[in-house]
């Protein structure tokens, strides 16, 4: 069990994007000086908030690719932008097609 406060550093395994791997630190900077080894910055930290011993609350914290996460994750979730982004891809393929047929 770990105490309320502890923070997780996470990322996914660059040899295979099917684990992920994580490492228990008791401050950030402790986890920003082990970040791993990977491309980029793929790696995220999180902070224990709560826990019961079975159920874990963690809070992303600003550091890492967690712009791209947080963004990645409300498109996921919004039809709106996922499908209006296909919608205007398909739109300039058309575009382009047309353009390429008049000249």
């Amino acid at each position: 069990m770990y105490a309320k406060g502890t923070i997780k550093l996470t990322w996914i395994n660059p040899k295979n994007y099917s684990i992920l791997e994580s490492e228990m630190f008791k401050s950030v900077s402790d986890a920003l000086s082990n970040l791993p080894k990977s491309k980029g910055n793929n790696w995220l930290i999180f902070e224990l908030i709560d826990t019961d011993g079975k159920k874990y609350h963690w809070k992303l914290l600003p550091y890492g690719k967690y712009k791209g996460y947080l963004w990645g994750m409300k498109f996921r979730d919004n039809p709106i932008l996922r499908y209006g982004t296909i919608l205007i891809m398909i739109y300039g393929v058309y575009s382009l097609y047309n353009l390429m047929i008049e000249e």
